[in-house]
């Protein structure tokens, strides 16, 4: 992985496809030093760039907020590297001894989880509870994370997901996208998840839990900290759980961000991370 820190340089990241509230057409990113600034198309690149801004053609990439993974203790470097190169950008230390953490791999101070927050483990029933703010642990080996996730959004709960199981140390670290491929249930005749309701669980739902980043934590949008990572995707598109409908997603008239298209285990694959003032590239 080769590591370059911008430090207060202006950046601009274009030519690809952004997942933003800002604009759902978007194709670039302008970042200073460890902040977005600016998040638009095109055109609006090419009034922002001069011989100041140094330029990184994204080829294609879909950028999207970094996923958060989880750590039994702080991870060390070679640990945090692996992750990294992943796609995650921060981590959940769930250390039984202590309180939970949110250990961001960028300079930000860690933050523990909120009393008020309800932690549901994978061992207890999966039974909704319409709690107004929850952190659920969501194992690659059992689904029933899927429906209490479904219900919970139902409910207007604001919802985090913890990932179950280890995530480093084995012959690699797990892909974040594998979440919602699962959620999506798309194997079986079940209700499962939209792409976009696990992805958000599994990145701004969980900054949100742990009050990170103020109201922009966990997005790409200007005055929001740069955590970002960047995908090679065949396709992009709005994925519903009923693929009747997923094709409907995709007109623009909706103006809703696309995210990659999942299929079976054919994830997208990681190339580019931003975290703070840092890049990381494969």
């Amino acid at each position: 992985m080769i590591t370059h820190n911008y430090g207060d340089a202006t950046v601009m990241y274009r030519n690809g496809s952004v997942y933003s509230p800002a604009d759902p057409f978007a194709t670039a990113v302008l970042v200073q030093g460890d902040r977005v600034v600016w998040v638009g198309e095109e055109a609006g690149a090419d009034s922002l760039t001069d011989d100041k801004v140094t330029t990184v053609d994204l080829d294609g990439l879909v950028l999207v907020p970094g996923f958060v993974g989880r750590a039994d203790s702080t991870p060390g470097e070679s640990d945090r590297s692996a992750m990294i190169a992943a796609g995650y950008t921060a981590c959940i230390v769930d250390d039984t001894q202590r309180s939970i953490q949110l250990h961001s791999f960028s300079e930000e101070p860690d933050r523990e989880l909120p009393a008020e927050v309800v932690v549901r483990r994978q061992s207890q029933p999966a039974d909704s509870s319409g709690k107004s703010e929850m952190l659920i642990e969501a194992s690659l080996s059992d689904t029933g994370w899927i429906d209490l996730v479904r219900e919970e959004l139902r409910l207007g709960s604001a919802v985090g997901l913890l990932p179950g199981g280890q995530m480093v140390g084995a012959e690699s670290t797990v892909n974040p996208w594998a979440w919602a491929t699962l959620g999506l249930r798309s194997d079986v005749d079940e209700v499962g998840l939209p792409t976009r309701a696990t992805f958000t669980a599994q990145t701004r739902g969980v900054k949100r839990l742990f009050r990170a980043g103020g109201p922009f934590g966990g997005q790409i949008v200007p005055d929001s900290l740069a955590e970002f990572t960047g995908w090679r995707a065949e396709a992009l598109m709005v994925q519903t759980a009923d693929s009747r409908i997923a094709a409907w997603s995709t007109d623009p008239r909706a103006r809703t961000p696309l995210l990659p298209e999942l299929v079976g285990e054919k994830y997208p694959v990681f190339e580019l991370s931003r975290i703070g003032s840092t890049e990381y590239r494969m």
